[in-house]
């Protein structure tokens, strides 16, 4: 039996391990914290798309996950990395690998970071090691070099930061992006939940003039843009000229066909539908805790479901891309839920009653085209939102894509994090 009461945090992404940063110094010396992560590196998914065009980026975007990056030398806090969470019990975490000597580590709290997922290159894949994961992405930086032919299906943030890199690295590829909306981006607001279940998330509206600069700036760019429109994705392939339905590198140059019944080459098809939020641990559990594909939290961060007596309304909470808090699912926002959960969980420590958690409006939508064009915007209290110039988005985003910033700067540990580490 420990010792300490542990704070478990399930997830070393930016939510979770800047949790960990913020906590750790506001805990009483009874308390620590338990970061665990089935990974033995972090990465930085907002350079992953320039890791997969541009050569030595791949370097750039992983720091070892470990004792010693992490926390400083001494602190009682640790990092158990690489290990699995199997099951969430009511006061209780299930690891596939012993910790202290048991397959099972008590809690005073739980908090889920468990963030999204994506397909490679955007994120590793499942049980990648360091190496594997930047093999693949060199992998991935030797097909688009190779390629003539780009689709990329989705003119969301990930399809036009793609299209952006890729026109950047490399001038003579012809690029088209398919998106299925009227303009790139997401302008119009989702349509309600035909459930009119409570407390259910959609992801804000982007501002319409965010939309029209950037189809501008693509334009100039010489990427085209097919809107209202939409990629068939065949089942299997009806003849060797016709696309399979495969993303990456293709066999030779293949007929894509749109709904409108116009057509694509393409050699290379790039894929980017969204994220799908990490939340299987929960749904093991309690179905009953999900809400929108998301983990149902209240006004303090806490675990809340429709299923009577859940063992996971106590002293679980969920924090960034993983839980139903509102706003824009991206660093900045998992970042503002760390910070108000430390808050939550400090005082809970201490005895001490608690205040509701509100996310800032402060909220930044940088959309860089490669390191030196995009576009942005950033909205404030009360004042509204307004688009940034392309040399701040170069400046603040596209020129490192905030490595330096915020990537490197949260490993807190006396083994230091720099690029190509």
């Amino acid at each position: 039996m420990s010792e300490y009461n542990n704070i478990v945090i399930i997830g070393a992404s930016h939510a979770g391990q800047g949790l960990a940063n913020y906590l750790s110094p506001e805990l009483p010396t009874t308390h620590r914290i338990i970061l665990i992560d089935a990974l033995d590196y972090a990465f930085w998914p907002i350079a992953a798309l320039r890791a997969a065009v541009v050569p030595g980026w791949e370097k750039k975007i992983t720091a070892p996950l470990s004792q010693e990056t992490v926390f400083p030398s001494g602190s009682i806090h640790r990092v158990v990395a690489p290990n699995k969470v199997l099951d969430l019990k009511a006061n209780s975490v299930v690891l596939e690998n012993p910790f202290e000597g048991s397959n099972e580590v008590p809690f005073f709290k739980c908090i889920l970071a468990t963030g999204a997922q994506q397909p490679s290159p955007m994120r590793p894949a499942v049980d990648s090691s360091r190496k594997e994961y930047e093999e693949a992405l060199i992998k991935t930086q030797g097909e688009i070099k190779n390629a003539s032919k780009i689709v990329v299906v989705g003119g969301g943030a990930v399809g036009l930061e793609i299209a952006g890199e890729i026109r950047s690295a490399h001038p003579d590829k012809a690029i088209t992006v398919v998106h299925s909306s009227s303009h790139v981006l997401n302008p119009t607001a989702n349509a309600p939940d035909p459930n009119g279940k409570a407390h259910s998330y959609s992801s804000p509206p982007t501002a319409p003039k965010l939309s029209v600069t950037l189809e501008k700036v693509l334009k100039e760019m010489q990427i085209d843009v097919i809107l209202s429109d939409k990629v068939q994705i065949p089942a299997s392939q009806s003849s060797p000229e016709d696309w399979s339905g495969s993303f990456g590198a293709q066999d030779g140059v293949k007929e894509i066909k749109l709904e409108s019944g116009k057509s694509l080459e393409a050699d290379y098809v790039f894929v980017s539908v969204g994220n799908k939020p990490n939340v299987s641990l929960v749904e093991k559990v309690d179905q009953g805790a999900v809400v929108s594909g998301l983990v149902n939290v209240d006004d303090y961060l806490r675990v809340r479901s429709d299923t009577p007596n859940s063992i996971l309304t106590q002293n679980y909470y969920a924090i960034g891309d993983c839980c139903s808090t509102p706003g824009w699912k991206t660093a900045m926002g998992a970042d503002q839920d760390a910070k108000g959960c430390s808050i939550i969980i400090a005082n809970e420590a201490k005895g001490k009653a608690n205040k509701k958690y509100v996310r800032p409006a402060l909220a930044a939508m940088m959309i860089p085209l490669g390191p030196a064009r995009g576009a942005g915007t950033l909205t404030f209290p009360l004042v509204g939102t307004w688009q940034t110039p392309q040399a701040m988005v170069k400046a603040a985003k596209g020129a490192n894509l905030l490595l330096d910033q915020l990537f490197y700067p949260r490993f807190k540990g006396q083994t230091k994090v720099t690029g190509g580490m």
